[in-house]
Parts: structure tokens; C-alpha cells; sequence
């Protein structure tokens, strides 16, 4: 498969119009695809853009993003495209290759029939069922609302063009997945539960709901029995933030969803388990999420068969991959790094190629105080480095994401790879994280809010060197606790 890769971006004209630097919401969708696209697969690709004001032309073999919203919906040309689609090819596999990308909010009903068992990605914002198109792209709102979701897509695109070169091998794998519920959560941990959703699935898990869930009740609840039985456990992630409430109901859709699992797990004890985790930032939390939590809490029905947690995240993430591996979904995992004898603290310092001068001179800051860096080589194939990063992040007692040169979209994927690194199957807590780069000026905040970590923008190292001697100290005292359980 060393033909280049086609990408056909369907769209209507209405959607492209210019919203700033002359440049329309496809055309930047399109910039930041190929951007994303060029860091994440090392095969050739050419993005086509099939815009509805050329009605002659045809999307080519490959992948498919219809760019879904009101003006999409009322163009014919755009309509007849995607359904020719599923007309001239094989129903199994295009639908492991059509990517709907969800520019504005629709009517579940307004949302082509083809489309709706797919996995939607919600490019637009949606803040307790007030929902607006996104033409900020750099806006902190945006960090959420477009960026993760843009890596999201990247990586599923990635993983669909692994299978289209290996379909032959995939058949067992697929079969025997199992299944995970993950519910849905207010905009609070949306982006918390995309970073869970994403390492379920690339553990093997299948995660439902696929797709978006009908916004009238009756279809919703039919829906969510109907994804329910598929599964072996269910998680349920309670913030601050109620979330959206579907025509014909009073309660949210988390609400519903918690209710029905109980429901699941009375009809089905021995083959279905819960884990419900509670944030403990509440301080927000309206009067009828309140209540909500306050019932999962005390009403033994809304908590049936559950776990109920009310830990930091980073706990929970660890308590929920306890939790599956020791169900015996993936073993294998646990298993992957015998415990060594272990003296120093290994630290993770993860850099570009581009950066490879600049990370050199800091090694040589570090390499002094006590500890073991690991780096990666920059050969190799691509899925050979994402394995070796995987395995480095599972290792790792500490990190430090290095920026110089390398551009911002390398380091939001890069710590994302951070957030999910307890589901990469880790059988030791991370003792520190941080990211060094004097880019991030201005903008710490943000970063030590969105991805949980130690920003250091300085030019010298007094804030590294504290971060060593803490990474230290924390290591220490782990080894001793460790000697002393023993």
C-alpha cells in the first residue's frame, strides 16, 4: 500500500466561507487535518476537498469525512455524494471508513440515516444544552471543543488505514472484543472521558454508545437497553455539570443512562459490573446535580451493583484498568513489565528530532542528579516508536515533555499520551510531570489546568532541578514503603 491515501472532505460551499485570514471553516479543518495527519501516519496522503459547487466531481477510494451541518443537509449535491457512498460499496467496509464530522448541531432526525450508527465527532461546543459553532480554533474553549477531537479523528483514521492494509487479520481481533458502556458526562470531564474512551478502545475494547444518541426520549432509552446488553461493565463519570436533557424527559442523559445500568445489572448480576466515579470538585454542582449525586450516594437502586469512588482522576483511572484487568479482559497488560530491582527514579524526557540539539544540553543538566533518563531513538517505523513511547510511558516513573522548535499540535498529543498513560496498564503511580518550553509563556495556566502538569518556562534550571529533587524524594519514599509492606 504504498499508493498515496486518498481523503475526500465532503462539504457544502455555505460551509467555506471565510471567517478570518480569507480562509473558511473547511479550508482551516482541512489545514489542521493534514498538519495532525503528517505527525501521526508516516504514509503519503492527498486530501481532497469535494465542495457541492462542483456537482461532476467524485470522491475518490479511501477515506471519507462528510463535514455534517445545516447547509450540508440542505444540499442535494452533498446528500447524493454521501449516499453514493454506501450504494457503490461494500456496506461493511465503508462504514469503517466515512468519519462524520459534526461542524454545527443537528436534529437527530436531520442527520442522514447512514450516518447515525457511526461515531460522531462533535466539532462544535456544547455547554449544558447551549450549543454553538466554533470559529475561534486557538480560543481555550477550543482546547476541548476542536483540538482533542481533531487528535481523535487523526488516530481513528490511523488505526482504519492499519486495518484497510491488513483486513485479512482482523476478524478474530474484532470478534472477540469486549464490551465497555461508557456514559455520557456534562462538559466538565468531556474531555476526561475522550482521554478514557480513546485508551479503551485502543486496548480492544469496544465502547458504546457508537454513536449520537437520539434526542427523544422513547428512541434514547430504547437505545441505551439496547447498547447496554452488548456490554460486560458499564463507568459513569459525575462532575459539576448536569448535562443535556432529552426531549420528553426531566432527567439529564447521564441520569437516564446510570438508571438503566442498575436496571442491567439486576436483570444480568453474574455478567455485568458498575464502577460510578464522583469528581471531588463539586463546588459548581447546580441543585439538581446535587441531587443526582446525592442518590447515587444513599438510593441503593441508582448505585446498584456499582463501585462508587469519589477519588482524584488520576486514581479513578487507576481503579477502572484494576478494575478491567483483573476482570481478565486484557491481562496480558499487567504482565507486560516484570518488576525489576529498580535504584534510581527513571525519568522520560520526551522531545522532537527537530529539538534533538536543544534536549541534548538538558540531558547533560540532568544526567548529575541521581536519576535514569530515557529517551527514544528517532528510527524506525512509525508503529515501532508509538510502541516503544507506549512501552517508555509505562516504565517511566516521571516525565518532561521538551519544546524548542517543535510545534504545539506535537506537544497537545504528546500530553494527552500523558493524561492516558495509567491506561496504558502501569502498575506504578506517576510521581511528576512536567513540560519545559519558553513558548508556553502566558499560557501555564492552561496548560497546568488542561493536562495536569508543571510548566517551566525559565532559562535557567532552578524549577527542573526542583522538579528532579522532588521526583526524587517521592521515589524514595515509595521504595521504602514497598520494603516495608515486604
Amino acid at each position: 500500500m504504498s499508493e498515496n491515501l486518498n481523503i475526500n472532505i465532503i462539504y457544502a460551499e455555505d460551509d467555506n466561507k471565510p471567517i478570518m485570514q480569507n480562509r473558511g471553516w473547511v479550508s482551516f479543518f482541512e489545514k489542521f487535518l493534514s498538519m495532525m495527519l503528517k505527525q501521526t501516519m508516516n504514509r503519503q496522503f492527498q486530501i481532497h476537498l469535494m465542495s457541492d459547487s462542483f456537482e461532476n466531481s467524485s470522491p475518490k477510494d479511501g477515506i471519507y469525512i462528510p463535514i455534517l451541518s445545516p447547509d450540508f443537509i440542505l444540499s442535494g449535491v452533498s446528500l447524493d455524494r454521501l449516499e453514493a457512498l454506501f450504494l457503490n460499496k461494500s456496506s461493511e467496509k465503508i462504514h469503517d471508513r466515512v468519519f462524520p464530522v459534526f461542524k454545527s448541531p443537528l436534529d437527530f432526525v436531520d442527520i442522514p440515516e447512514k450516518l447515525r450508527p457511526l461515531r460522531a465527532y462533535i466539532f462544535y461546543l456544547d455547554y449544558e444544552n447551549h450549543e454553538k459553532e466554533l470559529s475561534d480554533f486557538f480560543s481555550k474553549e477550543a482546547e476541548k471543543g476542536y483540538w482533542m477531537k481533531m487528535v481523535d479523528l487523526c488516530f481513528d483514521i490511523y488505526e482504519t488505514v492499519l486495518k484497510m492494509g491488513n483486513e485479512n487479520n482482523n476478524g478474530d481481533l474484532i470478534h472477540n472484543r469486549r464490551s465497555v458502556y461508557l456514559a455520557d458526562t456534562g462538559q466538565d470531564l468531556a474531555g476526561a472521558r475522550n482521554i478514557i474512551k480513546r485508551e479503551l478502545s485502543r486496548h480492544g475494547y469496544e465502547v458504546y454508545p457508537k454513536g449520537l444518541l437520539p434526542h427523544n426520549f422513547t428512541e434514547m432509552k430504547k437505545s441505551i437497553k439496547e447498547d447496554l446488553k452488548k456490554c460486560q461493565f458499564s463507568i459513569h463519570m459525575v462532575g459539576a455539570s448536569y448535562g443535556s436533557i432529552p426531549h420528553g424527559s426531566d432527567s439529564s442523559v447521564m441520569d437516564i443512562q446510570n438508571g438503566l445500568a442498575a436496571d442491567q445489572y439486576e436483570e444480568s448480576p453474574n455478567s455485568f459490573n458498575r464502577l460510578i466515579w464522583i469528581s471531588p470538585s463539586l463546588k459548581f454542582a447546580s441543585e439538581k446535580q446535587k441531587s443526582f449525586i446525592h442518590n447515587i450516594k444513599r438510593d441503593d437502586k441508582s448505585s446498584l451493583g456499582a463501585e462508587v469512588l469519589q477519588t482524584s482522576l488520576e486514581d479513578f483511572k487507576n481503579t477502572l484498568w484494576e478494575e478491567l484487568l483483573d476482570s481478565g479482559l486484557n491481562k496480558k497488560l499487567r504482565n507486560a513489565y516484570p518488576q525489576e530491582d529498580q535504584k534510581l527514579p527513571i525519568i522520560y524526557l520526551i522531545y522532537d528530532e527537530s529539538d534533538q540539539k536543544e534536549a541534548e544540553r538538558l540531558i547533560s543538566k540532568i544526567d548529575d542528579q541521581q536519576v535514569k533518563i530515557l529517551t527514544l531513538e528517532s528510527q524506525g517505523g512509525l508503529m515501532e516508536l508509538r510502541n516503544k513511547h507506549i512501552d517508555a510511558l509505562k516504565q517511566m516513573d516521571a516525565a518532561i515533555v521538551f519544546q524548542e522548535n517543535v510545534n504545539n499540535q506535537w506537544v497537545y498529543m504528546k500530553l494527552l499520551d500523558l493524561l492516558k498513560a495509567p491506561g496504558f496498564g502501569r502498575s506504578k503511580p506517576i510521581l511528576g510531570k512536567m513540560f519545559k518550553s519558553k513558548k508556553a509563556k502566558g499560557s501555564e495556566n492552561e496548560y497546568v489546568n488542561q493536562y495536569e502538569v508543571e510548566v517551566d518556562i525559565s532559562e535557567d534550571s532552578k524549577k527542573l532541578n526542583k522538579f528532579i529533587k522532588d521526583i526524587k524524594a517521592a521515589f524514595d519514599k515509595t521504595q521504602l514503603e514497598m520494603a516495608g509492606d515486604s
